[in-house]
């Protein structure tokens, strides 16, 4: 089935600027936070692989890669994988399954009924991705693997179906279905080579033309055509895929040289820029974790200072050319918010709150602006307001109830840390020091 996810311009803008701002909070090590908006990523739009491997790949930066064993791990028992239609919707399963994998991202289970609702929408890329992460999880269990194979091989991938299988045997030498499955699908994929293979001379060259690269593919035409706008957007496209940001910058470079004024290479450009001084800083925090001197303390300082300037830059030139975008007045309002400052910042996300899809993020900021400016009448008001706007489960609502409570104590509205503190423990006791905030409100409400 082919692969459709009607999403609005409006929405799909949204959610990579929740991307964005998630890579951004990774790469400084706020995992929390990174999670939460790689989390709406991936609920809103649950086809998106980048979105997906994103959100699992900071949370097990955040678990150092390392999953947690319950204190009765060595009698856990791997559960039946149900083949069956999914009783719950897409939207359902994925939510429910971003937050199971927030607290064990190794959750194979969680990949597999995941795996499940995709495929059955016809998201068969995402559906595969979810499995291949089931297996990476569970390399030995049966059923997974016999699931994933069945799979692949319905979508004729047979080098990883036969791969699939080959797990099912070592576990299980005598199982008769894996062994003629191996052979069916080898003698499949063999007559489906020979029916494709090429004929003629006319076809002979359409092969040698499909093993050049798509780098040397560009090339080629651009030598043919050196305005051939449509080879640099492949090959801007091509080495930004691949990760290769030297080179994905010198291509916006070449290619501005012939469109000076072509917006997707100058925003591509920035866009690419800041991600370099993005690496860049994190090898010299890395750098200086090891080393701890001076000299590195100092070009940490220069490159943070290169990094900022890069980021506004990325920022404000989007916003020049979208200055409605609601996602893109928080961003500009979180980097105030980073650097301290908070009044430019309100101004950015007063604009934001608007978009209903941020409102509860942009609510918490506010709030903690204002706390920071020392206008406490304002922070509270703002906690609140965050509060009936966020996920309760989340990491954000958790912050806003624990940072409104003490304010609120501060502030002496005992009944409204009473509550905050309150909602917060039934949530998640062991935040912080909730306990000890609770003892202080009671001690405060007894008159002590």
């Amino acid at each position: 089935m082919a692969e459709t996810n009607e999403i609005s311009p409006a929405k799909r803008a949204r959610l990579q600027q929740c991307f964005e701002y998630g890579n951004q909070k990774m790469q400084i090590g706020d995992h929390d936070y990174a999670t939460e908006m790689f989390a709406q990523c991936v609920c809103g739009d649950p086809s998106n692989l980048i979105y997906m491997q994103s959100f699992v790949a900071n949370l097990r930066v955040k678990f150092k890669n390392k999953r947690k064993k319950s204190s009765f791990g060595f009698m856990k028992k791997a559960t039946k994988v149900s083949t069956g239609k999914n009783t719950k919707d897409l939207d359902t399963t994925i939510r429910e399954g971003v937050e199971k994998l927030k607290k064990d991202p190794w959750d194979e289970q969680t990949f597999v009924s995941m795996a499940t609702a995709c495929l059955e929408e016809g998201f068969d890329d995402a559906g595969l991705a979810y499995l291949k992460l089931a297996i990476d999880s569970a390399p030995d269990d049966p059923d997974i693997n016999r699931y994933a194979a069945i799979e692949l091989g319905a979508r004729e991938q047979y080098e990883n179906a036969i791969a699939c299988w080959e797990r099912v045997l070592r576990v299980n030498p005598a199982d008769v279905e894996a062994g003629k499955m191996i052979s069916d699908l080898m003698l499949e994929r063999t007559i489906n080579r020979v029916k494709s293979a090429p004929h003629g001379a006319k076809e002979d060259e359409e092969e040698e033309e499909e093993k050049l690269s798509v780098e040397d593919q560009c090339e080629k035409r651009l030598r043919k055509n050196p305005n051939d706008r449509d080879a640099f957007v492949e090959l801007v496209d091509y080495f930004f895929q691949k990760g290769n940001l030297r080179k994905t910058e010198d291509s916006c470079k070449r290619a501005l040289k012939v469109f000076p004024e072509d917006d997707l290479f100058k925003q591509k450009l920035l866009e690419v820029q800041r991600s370099r001084a993005s690496e860049e800083l994190k090898r010299l925090r890395d750098a200086y974790q090891k080393d701890p001197s001076d000299a590195i303390k100092e070009k940490f300082a220069a490159q943070k200072k290169i990094y900022d300037e890069k980021r506004l830059e990325y920022i404000q030139y989007r916003l020049k050319k979208s200055p409605n975008e609601s996602g893109l007045h928080m961003e500009l309002g979180m980097f105030y918010m980073e650097r301290h400052e908070f009044k430019e910042a309100i101004g950015e996300l007063q604009k934001a709150k608007v978009d209903e899809g941020i409102a509860g993020q942009c609510l918490l900021a506010l709030a903690e602006c204002f706390q920071h400016i020392k206008q406490y009448a304002l922070a509270a008001m703002h906690y609140d307001q965050a509060v009936a706007k966020l996920d309760q489960q989340s990491e954000m609502m958790k912050r806003a109830l624990y940072n409104g409570a003490r304010l609120a104590l501060g502030l002496n509205n005992l009944e409204k840390a009473n509550e905050f503190a309150n909602r917060l423990a039934a949530i998640d006791f062991s935040y912080k020091d909730v306990g000890g905030l609770l003892d202080k409100i009671a001690s405060k409400l007894r008159g002590g």
